[in-house]
């Protein structure tokens, strides 16, 4: 089997446990008789839910359809460059908000953090937000967990976890600030890169392995200076204890609950996975989506089926009502996929879109040249308010604001509220299907540059890729400025790193950013550089001070 193969059956069987799973997903047993006529489901079938709560439409899903699961792994994917770099600040601005006006199934908490990005004063390092009783510092579900899947098929040595875990933690910080959801997240990225590396499904041991990395957690965000100099100290000063004890609590529960998992490793029945999901609270209503127990029920349940045909393992979790059905279900199938020589044999929707992206991730672990999704320029990006002005006319065509045009697939519902608002099956011209609520008269966007597209790369001598073009927007990280006139330092060259790390730490002293600002005001870009320098800057300032105003954000 080749690693394209393990690759696309992984995030093949993903989207199938993730569309298996949906149709059951907190529902009871008189819920799943309404959505599909029978008690137990076996493959992806149709079916019927309601959207948008009581005021919504009961649409009728189609066969394979997936939920908010596998449209946050596609929206990462999209997030990794040709050259492999994730661009997170692309996938916080612009999918994140954007997601919100077509998700499906999507948890409470990853939708207020997403809401938070509608303010231009959130960074991706800085949503420290508190609204609706729900505070960034206590959101450990698993809402990263099942979307992180795509840095470890990008990376190309997955022997070695350091070399995409600190884009994992980049991706789950965006929206989670609880460590269950942090590092349930690392868990299923290193069990999958173990499978991925071996062929065979990680095991007891690696999960043991998996857990004690846990400790590497405060040295790897300190390879991002947004993460260590800004994102700790704040985290800390919200929560009132250390990283250090935080970790060590995760730890001690991950311990348990992997020692539980013994007798369920000795009886594949159904009933001994209840017994285990139970046990560890799986089926509880206030740890059932929790980071860390998600992940490690989707990597025991993969263990106890490794011999078996995937289907298995995700129609067992499927059937276990009252448990997060479509997340576990889309965490083991990605595991159990990564070792599987078969695709699934059921619907998918969009099967080919998840396909083209599955195989760009293993181009990309191959250094090879592979097209780069370019969003609009996030100088100029404003995402919609609400989420009825995701979708937009852009020259008299339909279109996903910051993403792509659309086509009509059906006519349009109506919600039993008296309002005009319409939900409707959409495509982007790109192949991912969403169900979308929309004006009825969609306002018009700003022009073609407000969408995205995938641009094509060329292969350069080292191995590496590079777009064809120029880029919109710098790379804020890693731009190379002249040597500071007023800086004893023997480097000719500063990074913006280095400028905002140094800013940070003089507690905002205002005589040393402005002798930046003068500084950076004669590089080469001297207002672009500037504006990204006090971009950061500004950004830092409020997640410290924690005054910035969260009840605007639109959402």
């Amino acid at each position: 089997m080749t690693a394209l193969k393990q690759i696309e059956n992984s995030a093949l069987w993903a989207a199938y446990g993730d569309a298996l799973g949906f149709i059951t997903e907190l529902a009871d047993t008189n819920g799943l008789r309404w959505r599909t006529k029978a008690p137990r489901v076996a493959q992806t079938i149709s079916w019927r839910r309601r959207i948008g709560g009581k005021f919504g439409v009961e649409a009728c899903l189609p066969a394979g359809c997936y939920s908010d699961d596998t449209q946050l792994r596609l929206a990462t994917s999209r997030a990794i460059r040709g050259d492999g770099k994730f661009d997170v600040e692309a996938f916080a601005q612009i999918e994140l908000p954007i997601w919100l006006g077509y998700a499906l199934g999507a948890g409470t908490g990853t939708k207020i953090a997403a809401s938070g990005f509608r303010s231009p004063d959130v960074a991706w390092f800085s949503n420290f937000f508190e609204k609706s009783k729900v505070r960034y510092i206590e959101c450990g579900g698993n809402g990263a967990s099942m979307r992180i899947q795509p840095h470890v098929w990008a990376t190309a040595d997955k022997s070695h976890p350091e070399k995409f875990l600190l884009d994992v933690i980049r991706n789950a910080i965006c929206t989670h600030g609880h460590l269950r959801g942090i590092l349930g997240a690392v868990f299923h990225a290193i069990c999958l890169g173990v499978t991925l590396e071996t062929r065979r499904v990680a095991g007891p041991k690696e999960w043991k392995a998996a857990i004690n990395y846990f400790y590497k957690f405060v040295h790897i965000i300190n390879e991002d200076h947004n993460l260590s100099s800004i994102w700790l100290t704040v985290w800390q000063e919200r929560t009132g204890i250390s990283i250090e004890k935080a970790i060590d609590s995760v730890y001690e529960e991950c311990s348990r609950d992997l020692e539980m998992a013994e007798d369920l490793m000795k009886d594949r029945t159904e009933s001994s996975y209840r017994s285990f999901v139970e046990a560890i609270g799986g089926l509880s209503e206030e740890q059932r989506g929790s980071g860390t127990k998600t992940a490690i029920i989707a990597a025991v349940l993969s263990w106890v089926h490794r011999d078996e045909f995937p289907a298995t393992a995700l129609v067992k979790a499927a059937n276990l009502l009252g448990s997060d059905t479509d997340t576990i279900a889309t965490m083991a199938g990605a595991i159990l996929g990564a070792a599987s020589h078969e695709g699934p044999r059921g619907a998918i929707l969009d099967r080919d879109y998840i396909v083209f992206e599955a195989s760009r991730m293993e181009k990309i672990s191959r250094r090879e040249a592979v097209e780069t999704f370019d969003y609009p320029d996030l100088f100029k990006w404003h995402p919609p308010r609400t989420q009825l002005d995701v979708i937009a006319r852009i020259n008299g065509d339909f279109a996903v604001v910051g993403l792509a045009k659309v086509k009509e697939l059906n006519p349009p519902l109506k919600g039993t509220k008296k309002e005009t608002a319409l939900w409707q099956w959409l495509k982007l011209e790109y192949g991912q299907s969403i169900f979308a609520k929309r004006r009825e008269n969609p306002r018009a966007g700003v022009d073609n540059l407000m969408l995205g597209s995938y641009s094509k790369s060329v292969k350069i001598s080292n191995e590496a890729s590079v777009d064809i073009g120029h880029s919109k927007r710098p790379e804020q990280g890693r731009l190379l400025i002249g040597a500071n006139p007023d800086a004893s330092q023997a480097a000719s060259s500063r990074t913006l790193d280095e400028l905002t790390a140094e800013a940070i730490k003089s507690n905002f002293d205002p005589t040393l950013i402005g002798n930046h600002l003068m500084y950076l005001a004669t590089s080469g870009k001297g207002i672009e550089h500037a504006i990204a320098y006090a971009s950061i800057i500004v950004k830092a300032r409020i997640a410290r001070s924690g005054h910035s105003d969260r009840g605007n954000n639109g959402g």
